[in-house]
């Protein structure tokens, strides 16, 4: 029966990784409902993309504001009727003495009422913010900032040329941004809801660090089975034994793509689940509804959502076979599953530092981030400008690419040793 078979029945056996597995996912389900308040209201944000587009123009600005005061003439009658008071805004409204103590904690208005209060708010909001966010997003001058952010990385000499270069190619990349209008498509609010740092940041990279522990002991387990359990010599003293390392990688290979899709399939399932993503999928990231941090996030494709989530599926599922192979080379060096497991995560520290650790003049630390472990800890930047140490295009492609073709020679040069090396 081929190897392959019972090296799989092995990881399904396992109740460590199957307990892992299980821990992993109800951790991530209870993130997702410590985060559902905000659902509620992307529902209704969706409704008013439904309703009046996501594309910002004079059109949409005079719809929504037509539709916001036939709405607050609404609310006007009701509040007549209930409180015998009116208000010229919804922002009156909920600061008046009526909003807590006589409105939501009691039975004043009914539930339906309640609702349609919150569609009003948002409305509102969205109206009050639609055409600021396009100005604030359009002031925005790269090249001035340039000088305070390289400044305050403490960049100097060829790494500060280098630095100031990138600038200049994201400047153009912003207006590019401007000019073919990505910018000026309504979004969930960035400041109120942080739905890209919620999804990409927090989701994205506790899934990205779940697999990777579930690969390494996975990875750490199959290839040091043998030596774990004193059976090596027995096991590689046949003719076939020494070729089923062959086997054993390609089934770590296949596991960490199980793992991948087990992970993010189920936590991304019930996200999407709760947060109703269904009418900003095709919208542009570079929305400038979706800026949270000072700085926007400035996505150097014309990513829209949907084609951003994909990508960071296909840059999670790719690293996690960098992770399975290195792992694979240091199994075929160290024969301890659990030292192994400590060497990895140390190895990941270790690259972890290397950047910080050169000199600030040197070109060298501004080309140290083409690296696999940096890449993974910042999944919301993923194919996003990072200046100043990265802005270049292909980042995460060049980066993954060269990671496997130099894990997967590893691999293969490790297999090749192990087939002439003394066991004993």
């Amino acid at each position: 029966m081929d190897i392959k078979y019972h090296e799989i029945k092995k990881i399904v056996l396992s109740p460590i990784v199957l307990a892992l597995t299980v821990l992993f996912i109800a951790f991530n389900l209870f993130v997702i409902y410590d985060n559902s308040y905000i659902s509620n209201d992307l529902k209704i944000i969706n409704n008013i993309i439904d309703e009046f587009g996501y594309k910002i123009d004079d059109s949409m600005v005079d719809n929504i504001n037509t539709s916001y005061k036939t709405r607050l003439e609404e609310l006007n009658k009701i509040t007549k009727d209930k409180l015998g008071k009116t208000y010229s805004s919804m922002e009156e409204f909920l600061d008046g003495e009526y909003h807590y103590t006589n409105i939501y904690d009691s039975d004043v208005f009914t539930k339906e009422e309640l609702n349609f209060f919150d569609e009003i708010n948002i409305l509102e909001l969205y109206l009050f913010l639609v055409t600021e966010q396009v100005n604030s997003y359009e002031s925005i001058d790269i090249l001035k900032v340039k000088d305070v952010e390289i400044k305050s990385f403490g960049l100097s000499g060829e790494a500060k040329e280098i630095a100031e270069k990138r600038y200049e190619i994201l400047n153009k990349r912003f207006e590019e941004i401007k000019e073919n209008k990505e910018h000026k498509n309504l979004f969930f609010y960035g400041k109120a809801y942080r739905t890209h740092n919620l999804l990409f940041d927090n989701i994205f990279s506790k899934c990205i660090y779940e697999i990777m522990i579930l690969v390494v002991l996975i990875t750490a387990y199959l290839i040091n089975y043998e030596f774990d359990n004193n059976t090596s010599l027995l096991v590689y003293s046949t003719k076939r034994g020494r070729n089923n390392t062959k086997d054993k990688f390609i089934v770590c290979l296949f596991s960490a793509i199980i793992i991948s899709t087990i992970i993010l399939g189920i936590t991304l399932l019930a996200y999407f689940l709760v947060f109703d993503y269904s009418k900003v999928l095709n919208i542009p990231i570079n929305s400038a509804f979706n800026w949270e941090y000072p700085m926007p996030y400035i996505n150097l494709f014309k990513n829209t959502v949907i084609q951003q989530i994909i990508l960071s599926i296909i840059v999670v599922s790719l690293c996690s076979l960098i992770f399975a192979a290195i792992t694979f080379i240091i199994s075929k060096l160290v024969k301890n599953s659990y030292i192994v497991f400590f060497i990895f995560f140390i190895v990941f520290a270790i690259n972890i530092m290397i950047p910080t650790l050169v000199g600030k003049s040197s070109a060298l630390t501004m080309y140290l981030h083409f690296d696999v472990f940096n890449l993974i800890l910042n999944p919301s930047m993923w194919f996003m400008s990072k200046v100043p140490f990265t802005v270049t295009k292909y980042h995460e492609v060049i980066t993954i690419f060269a990671w496997m073709i130099i894990t997967l020679v590893g691999s293969i040069c490790c297999v090749k040793i192990f087939k002439k090396q003394d066991i004993n």
